[in-house]
Protein backbone atom coordinates (compact mmCIF):
# COMPACT_ATOMS: atom_id res chain seq x y z
CA UNK A 1 0.00 0.00 0.00
CA UNK A 2 1.50 3.40 -0.92
CA UNK A 3 2.55 5.63 1.93
CA UNK A 4 1.88 9.04 0.37
CA UNK A 5 -0.60 10.24 -2.22
CA UNK A 6 0.30 13.71 -3.32
CA UNK A 7 1.59 16.32 -5.68
CA UNK A 8 4.99 17.68 -6.62
CA UNK A 9 6.54 18.32 -3.21
CA UNK A 10 8.52 21.41 -4.17
CA UNK A 11 6.42 24.21 -5.57
CA UNK A 12 7.60 27.61 -6.73
CA UNK A 13 9.76 29.29 -4.10
CA UNK A 14 13.24 30.69 -3.76
CA UNK A 15 16.14 28.34 -4.43
CA UNK A 16 17.27 28.59 -0.81
CA UNK A 17 13.79 27.85 0.49
CA UNK A 18 13.41 24.89 -1.85
CA UNK A 19 16.76 23.51 -0.75
CA UNK A 20 15.89 23.81 2.94
CA UNK A 21 12.50 22.21 2.35
CA UNK A 22 14.16 19.41 0.42
CA UNK A 23 16.62 18.73 3.26
CA UNK A 24 13.77 18.65 5.81
CA UNK A 25 11.73 16.38 3.52
CA UNK A 26 14.55 13.88 3.06
CA UNK A 27 15.43 13.83 6.76
CA UNK A 28 11.85 13.64 8.02
CA UNK A 29 10.82 11.20 5.32
CA UNK A 30 13.54 8.74 6.27
CA UNK A 31 12.62 9.00 9.95
CA UNK A 32 8.93 8.39 9.24
CA UNK A 33 9.84 5.41 7.06
CA UNK A 34 12.00 4.01 9.87
CA UNK A 35 9.03 4.23 12.23
CA UNK A 36 6.77 2.44 9.74
CA UNK A 37 9.32 -0.33 9.30
CA UNK A 38 9.87 -0.70 13.05
CA UNK A 39 6.27 -0.47 14.25
CA UNK A 40 4.06 -1.42 11.32
CA UNK A 41 6.15 -3.76 9.13
CA UNK A 42 6.42 -0.93 6.62
CA UNK A 43 2.68 -0.89 5.94
CA UNK A 44 0.29 2.03 6.11
CA UNK A 45 -3.27 0.98 6.92
CA UNK A 46 -4.75 4.34 5.87
CA UNK A 47 -3.00 6.09 2.93
CA UNK A 48 -2.22 9.66 3.85
CA UNK A 49 -1.79 12.59 1.51
CA UNK A 50 1.33 14.68 1.23
CA UNK A 51 0.98 18.47 1.46
CA UNK A 52 3.63 21.02 0.54
CA UNK A 53 4.77 23.74 2.91
CA UNK A 54 3.09 26.34 0.69
CA UNK A 55 -0.20 24.44 0.81
CA UNK A 56 -0.04 24.34 4.61
CA UNK A 57 0.79 28.04 4.85
CA UNK A 58 -2.06 28.95 2.51
CA UNK A 59 -4.45 26.67 4.37
CA UNK A 60 -3.98 28.44 7.70
CA UNK A 61 -3.34 31.96 6.42
CA UNK A 62 -6.76 33.25 7.44
CA UNK A 63 -7.32 30.96 10.40
CA UNK A 64 -8.71 32.57 13.53
CA UNK A 65 -9.32 29.41 15.53
CA UNK A 66 -6.74 27.62 17.64
CA UNK A 67 -6.83 24.74 20.09
CA UNK A 68 -4.01 24.33 22.63
CA UNK A 69 -3.63 20.80 23.95
CA UNK A 70 -0.64 20.88 26.29
CA UNK A 71 2.31 20.12 23.98
CA UNK A 72 0.15 20.17 20.84
CA UNK A 73 -1.06 23.25 18.99
CA UNK A 74 -3.99 22.74 16.59
CA UNK A 75 -4.97 25.39 14.05
CA UNK A 76 -8.05 25.22 11.81
CA UNK A 77 -7.37 25.36 8.09
CA UNK A 78 -8.91 24.88 4.67
CA UNK A 79 -7.35 22.50 2.15
CA UNK A 80 -9.05 21.99 -1.22
CA UNK A 81 -12.22 23.48 0.28
CA UNK A 82 -12.06 20.92 3.05
CA UNK A 83 -11.88 22.06 6.70
CA UNK A 84 -9.00 20.43 8.56
CA UNK A 85 -7.03 20.67 11.80
CA UNK A 86 -3.35 21.42 11.32
CA UNK A 87 -1.01 20.37 14.11
CA UNK A 88 2.35 21.92 14.86
CA UNK A 89 4.61 20.14 17.33
CA UNK A 90 5.52 22.44 20.23
CA UNK A 91 7.51 19.96 22.32
CA UNK A 92 11.05 19.26 21.12
CA UNK A 93 11.48 15.77 22.60
CA UNK A 94 8.22 14.41 21.18
CA UNK A 95 8.73 11.95 18.32
CA UNK A 96 6.23 13.25 15.80
CA UNK A 97 7.57 10.81 13.19
CA UNK A 98 6.36 7.95 15.35
CA UNK A 99 3.06 9.76 15.85
CA UNK A 100 2.54 9.84 12.08
CA UNK A 101 3.27 6.11 11.74
CA UNK A 102 1.00 5.02 14.59
CA UNK A 103 -1.87 7.41 13.82
CA UNK A 104 -1.90 6.28 10.19
CA UNK A 105 -2.36 2.71 11.45
CA UNK A 106 -5.23 3.69 13.75
CA UNK A 107 -7.10 6.33 11.76
CA UNK A 108 -9.79 3.84 10.76
CA UNK A 109 -10.90 3.71 14.40
CA UNK A 110 -13.84 5.88 15.42
CA UNK A 111 -12.09 6.98 18.59
CA UNK A 112 -8.83 8.18 17.03
CA UNK A 113 -8.53 11.62 15.48
CA UNK A 114 -8.18 10.73 11.79
CA UNK A 115 -4.95 11.67 10.07
CA UNK A 116 -5.51 12.79 6.47
CA UNK A 117 -2.02 14.00 5.58
CA UNK A 118 1.24 15.56 6.62
CA UNK A 119 3.98 17.91 5.49
CA UNK A 120 7.66 17.09 5.95
CA UNK A 121 9.15 20.32 4.60
CA UNK A 122 9.30 22.04 7.98
CA UNK A 123 11.97 21.29 10.58
CA UNK A 124 9.28 19.49 12.58
CA UNK A 125 6.70 17.61 10.48
CA UNK A 126 3.18 19.01 10.38
CA UNK A 127 0.19 16.69 10.75
CA UNK A 128 -3.19 17.33 9.12
CA UNK A 129 -6.30 15.80 10.71
CA UNK A 130 -9.95 15.62 9.84
CA UNK A 131 -11.85 18.62 11.15
CA UNK A 132 -13.67 18.12 14.43
CA UNK A 133 -15.52 20.81 16.35
CA UNK A 134 -13.93 19.55 19.47
CA UNK A 135 -13.01 20.35 23.03
CA UNK A 136 -10.33 18.61 25.06
CA UNK A 137 -11.49 16.38 27.89
CA UNK A 138 -9.33 18.53 30.17
CA UNK A 139 -11.30 21.67 29.28
CA UNK A 140 -14.58 19.79 29.51
CA UNK A 141 -13.83 18.69 33.06
CA UNK A 142 -12.05 21.73 34.45
CA UNK A 143 -13.13 24.81 32.50
CA UNK A 144 -16.87 24.26 32.49
CA UNK A 145 -17.46 27.09 34.96
CA UNK A 146 -15.26 29.69 33.27
CA UNK A 147 -16.30 29.11 29.64
CA UNK A 148 -20.00 28.27 29.93
CA UNK A 149 -19.25 24.65 29.09
CA UNK A 150 -21.89 22.19 30.20
CA UNK A 151 -20.61 19.66 32.71
CA UNK A 152 -20.56 16.13 31.22
CA UNK A 153 -23.24 13.77 32.52
CA UNK A 154 -22.35 10.56 34.33
CA UNK A 155 -23.38 8.60 31.25
CA UNK A 156 -21.12 10.66 29.00
CA UNK A 157 -18.21 10.24 31.39
CA UNK A 158 -18.65 6.48 31.29
CA UNK A 159 -18.86 6.53 27.50
CA UNK A 160 -15.65 8.55 27.19
CA UNK A 161 -13.91 6.15 29.58
CA UNK A 162 -15.06 3.12 27.55
CA UNK A 163 -13.99 4.69 24.26
CA UNK A 164 -10.54 5.63 25.53
CA UNK A 165 -10.10 2.17 27.04
CA UNK A 166 -11.06 0.46 23.77
CA UNK A 167 -8.45 2.52 21.90
CA UNK A 168 -5.75 1.53 24.37
CA UNK A 169 -6.83 -2.10 23.94
CA UNK A 170 -6.20 -1.78 20.20
CA UNK A 171 -2.79 -0.20 20.82
CA UNK A 172 -1.82 -3.04 23.16
CA UNK A 173 -3.13 -5.94 21.08
CA UNK A 174 -3.34 -5.19 17.35
CA UNK A 175 0.26 -4.39 16.46
CA UNK A 176 3.12 -6.85 16.00
CA UNK A 177 4.09 -6.16 19.60
CA UNK A 178 2.17 -4.11 22.21
CA UNK A 179 2.62 -0.36 21.87
CA UNK A 180 2.54 1.64 25.11
CA UNK A 181 1.11 5.16 24.79
CA UNK A 182 2.96 6.60 27.85
CA UNK A 183 0.96 9.83 27.91
CA UNK A 184 -2.70 9.01 28.57
CA UNK A 185 -4.26 12.17 30.03
CA UNK A 186 -7.32 14.41 29.50
CA UNK A 187 -5.33 16.79 27.28
CA UNK A 188 -4.88 14.04 24.68
CA UNK A 189 -8.59 13.27 24.38
CA UNK A 190 -10.81 15.47 22.20
CA UNK A 191 -14.59 15.30 22.46
CA UNK A 192 -16.56 15.95 19.27
CA UNK A 193 -19.12 18.51 20.43
CA UNK A 194 -21.67 17.39 17.83
CA UNK A 195 -21.52 13.61 18.21
CA UNK A 196 -20.05 13.37 21.71
CA UNK A 197 -17.52 10.82 20.42
CA UNK A 198 -14.08 10.94 22.01
CA UNK A 199 -10.98 11.09 19.81
CA UNK A 200 -7.51 10.12 21.01
CA UNK A 201 -4.47 11.87 19.59
CA UNK A 202 -0.75 12.37 20.17
CA UNK A 203 1.10 9.06 20.04
CA UNK A 204 4.48 10.81 19.94
CA UNK A 205 5.73 9.29 23.21
CA UNK A 206 4.48 5.79 22.37
CA UNK A 207 6.97 2.94 22.45
CA UNK A 208 6.76 -0.70 21.35
CA UNK A 209 7.72 -3.58 23.63
CA UNK A 210 10.49 -5.78 22.20
CA UNK A 211 9.28 -8.95 20.43
CA UNK A 212 8.62 -11.70 22.95
CA UNK A 213 9.17 -9.38 25.92
CA UNK A 214 6.65 -8.15 28.50
CA UNK A 215 8.62 -5.09 29.55
CA UNK A 216 11.45 -2.74 28.65
CA UNK A 217 13.50 -0.12 30.46
CA UNK A 218 13.63 3.41 29.09
CA UNK A 219 14.05 7.01 30.24
CA UNK A 220 11.00 8.43 31.96
CA UNK A 221 8.67 10.21 29.55
CA UNK A 222 5.13 11.38 30.21
CA UNK A 223 3.29 13.88 32.34
CA UNK A 224 3.93 14.38 36.02
CA UNK A 225 1.19 12.77 38.11
CA UNK A 226 0.21 10.21 35.47
CA UNK A 227 3.40 8.12 35.54
CA UNK A 228 3.24 4.63 37.06
CA UNK A 229 5.40 4.15 40.18
CA UNK A 230 7.60 1.38 38.73
CA UNK A 231 8.21 3.47 35.62
CA UNK A 232 8.92 6.59 37.65
CA UNK A 233 11.37 4.84 39.96
CA UNK A 234 12.98 2.17 37.78
CA UNK A 235 12.13 3.10 34.19
CA UNK A 236 10.17 -0.16 33.70
CA UNK A 237 7.51 0.01 30.98
CA UNK A 238 4.75 -2.59 30.58
CA UNK A 239 1.13 -2.61 29.44
CA UNK A 240 0.26 -1.76 33.04
CA UNK A 241 2.04 1.61 32.59
CA UNK A 242 -0.89 2.83 30.48
CA UNK A 243 -3.38 1.25 32.89
CA UNK A 244 -2.05 3.45 35.70
CA UNK A 245 -2.29 6.64 33.61
CA UNK A 246 -5.79 5.67 32.54
CA UNK A 247 -6.71 5.08 36.18
CA UNK A 248 -5.71 8.65 36.97
CA UNK A 249 -7.89 9.86 34.09
CA UNK A 250 -10.80 7.81 35.48
CA UNK A 251 -10.23 9.34 38.91
CA UNK A 252 -10.27 12.86 37.47
CA UNK A 253 -13.54 12.18 35.67
CA UNK A 254 -15.07 10.93 38.90
CA UNK A 255 -13.92 13.76 41.14
CA UNK A 256 -13.61 16.69 38.75
CA UNK A 257 -10.32 17.53 40.50
CA UNK A 258 -7.11 18.42 38.72
CA UNK A 259 -3.66 17.38 39.90
CA UNK A 260 -2.97 20.52 41.87
CA UNK A 261 -6.28 20.19 43.74
CA UNK A 262 -5.42 16.59 44.56
CA UNK A 263 -1.93 17.53 45.75
CA UNK A 264 -3.29 20.17 48.09
CA UNK A 265 -5.46 17.57 49.81
CA UNK A 266 -2.81 14.86 50.03
CA UNK A 267 -0.35 15.00 52.93
CA UNK A 268 2.89 14.44 50.99
CA UNK A 269 5.31 15.11 53.79
CA UNK A 270 5.33 15.92 57.47
CA UNK A 271 5.56 19.61 56.59
CA UNK A 272 3.28 21.84 54.56
CA UNK A 273 5.35 21.27 51.44
CA UNK A 274 3.59 19.75 48.48
CA UNK A 275 4.31 18.64 44.95
CA UNK A 276 3.11 20.73 42.03
CA UNK A 277 1.76 18.66 39.16
CA UNK A 278 2.01 20.30 35.74
CA UNK A 279 0.09 19.46 32.59
CA UNK A 280 2.98 19.02 30.21
CA UNK A 281 5.30 16.12 29.38
CA UNK A 282 8.56 15.75 31.23
CA UNK A 283 11.60 13.85 30.13
CA UNK A 284 14.50 12.24 31.92
CA UNK A 285 17.49 12.63 29.65
CA UNK A 286 20.16 11.55 32.10
CA UNK A 287 21.04 8.01 32.95
CA UNK A 288 21.79 7.25 36.56
CA UNK A 289 20.38 6.18 39.87
CA UNK A 290 16.75 5.94 40.87
CA UNK A 291 17.22 9.19 42.78
CA UNK A 292 18.28 11.02 39.60
CA UNK A 293 15.32 9.51 37.80
CA UNK A 294 12.97 10.78 40.51
CA UNK A 295 14.55 14.23 40.53
CA UNK A 296 14.05 14.49 36.79
CA UNK A 297 10.27 14.36 37.08
CA UNK A 298 9.81 16.71 40.03
CA UNK A 299 9.12 19.97 38.26
CA UNK A 300 9.55 22.14 41.33
CA UNK A 301 12.00 21.00 43.98
CA UNK A 302 9.61 21.61 46.87
CA UNK A 303 9.94 18.18 48.46
CA UNK A 304 12.54 15.52 49.12
CA UNK A 305 12.06 12.86 46.42
CA UNK A 306 12.59 10.13 49.05
CA UNK A 307 9.31 11.22 50.65
CA UNK A 308 7.34 11.15 47.41
CA UNK A 309 4.23 8.98 47.98
CA UNK A 310 3.59 6.20 45.51
CA UNK A 311 -0.18 5.94 45.55
CA UNK A 312 -1.58 9.43 46.03
CA UNK A 313 -5.05 8.26 44.92
CA UNK A 314 -5.33 6.17 48.10
CA UNK A 315 -3.94 9.10 50.07
CA UNK A 316 -6.62 11.34 48.58
CA UNK A 317 -9.48 8.94 49.19
CA UNK A 318 -8.39 7.76 52.65
CA UNK A 319 -11.58 6.65 54.39
CA UNK A 320 -13.87 8.92 52.36
CA UNK A 321 -17.16 7.66 51.02
CA UNK A 322 -17.40 7.78 47.23
CA UNK A 323 -20.35 10.15 47.59
CA UNK A 324 -18.03 12.59 49.38
CA UNK A 325 -15.44 12.77 46.61
CA UNK A 326 -17.62 12.45 43.48
CA UNK A 327 -18.10 15.54 41.33
CA UNK A 328 -21.21 17.29 42.75
CA UNK A 329 -22.69 17.63 39.25
CA UNK A 330 -22.92 13.82 39.02
CA UNK A 331 -24.81 13.65 42.30
CA UNK A 332 -27.10 16.51 41.28
CA UNK A 333 -28.05 14.47 38.22
CA UNK A 334 -28.65 11.07 39.83
CA UNK A 335 -28.28 11.34 43.58
CA UNK A 336 -27.82 8.30 45.77
CA UNK A 337 -29.49 6.00 43.24
CA UNK A 338 -26.21 5.39 41.41
CA UNK A 339 -24.14 4.94 44.55
CA UNK A 340 -23.29 1.33 43.71
CA UNK A 341 -22.12 2.32 40.23
CA UNK A 342 -19.87 4.99 41.73
CA UNK A 343 -18.48 2.48 44.25
CA UNK A 344 -17.73 -0.02 41.47
CA UNK A 345 -16.11 2.73 39.41
CA UNK A 346 -13.96 3.83 42.37
CA UNK A 347 -12.94 0.23 43.02
CA UNK A 348 -11.79 0.07 39.39
CA UNK A 349 -9.79 3.27 39.86
CA UNK A 350 -8.06 1.74 42.89
CA UNK A 351 -7.17 -1.39 40.92
CA UNK A 352 -5.80 0.63 37.99
CA UNK A 353 -3.66 2.80 40.26
CA UNK A 354 -2.28 0.01 42.44
CA UNK A 355 1.30 0.53 43.59
CA UNK A 356 2.60 -2.53 41.71
CA UNK A 357 1.99 -3.16 38.04
CA UNK A 358 1.32 -6.86 38.69
CA UNK A 359 -1.62 -5.87 40.90
CA UNK A 360 -3.30 -3.85 38.12
CA UNK A 361 -5.71 -5.41 35.60
CA UNK A 362 -4.99 -5.44 31.89
CA UNK A 363 -6.76 -2.72 29.95
CA UNK A 364 -9.10 -5.21 28.24
CA UNK A 365 -10.48 -6.20 31.67
CA UNK A 366 -10.82 -2.52 32.58
CA UNK A 367 -12.81 -1.93 29.40
CA UNK A 368 -15.13 -4.85 30.21
CA UNK A 369 -15.80 -3.55 33.71
CA UNK A 370 -16.58 -0.09 32.37
CA UNK A 371 -18.98 -1.71 29.91
CA UNK A 372 -20.71 -3.53 32.75
CA UNK A 373 -21.08 -0.31 34.77
CA UNK A 374 -22.45 1.40 31.67
CA UNK A 375 -25.07 -1.31 31.25
CA UNK A 376 -26.12 -0.85 34.88
CA UNK A 377 -26.67 2.85 34.18
CA UNK A 378 -28.73 2.03 31.09
CA UNK A 379 -30.89 -0.37 33.09
CA UNK A 380 -31.32 2.26 35.79
CA UNK A 381 -32.31 4.89 33.21
CA UNK A 382 -34.81 2.56 31.52
CA UNK A 383 -36.28 1.70 34.89
CA UNK A 384 -36.97 5.36 35.54
CA UNK A 385 -38.67 6.01 32.19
Amino acid sequence: MPFFRGKNIFSSASAERREKGKDCYLNNGSLVLEEFLALCDGNCRIPIRYYTAIEIQNAIRHSKSKMDLSDVSMVTGLLVNRPVLVRFNTCSFNNIHRDIAITAQMSHLKNVLRLVGCCLEFEEPVMVYEYVEGISLFDLIYKKDSQNIKSPSWGNRLRVAREVASTIVFLHTEFTTPIIHRNIKPHNVIIDQYSGVSKILNFSLSIALPPGELELVDDVRGTSGYIAPEYLQQGIITQKTDVYSFGILLFQQLTGKDMNSISRRVDFTNSEERMDFEEYPISNTEEGSDMNRLDSVILEETIDSKNLPINFVDRYIKESNVMDIADPTILEEHGIEIQQQLKDYLDLVKKCTADKGDDRPYIIHVARELGRIGKCLCAHTLGQS
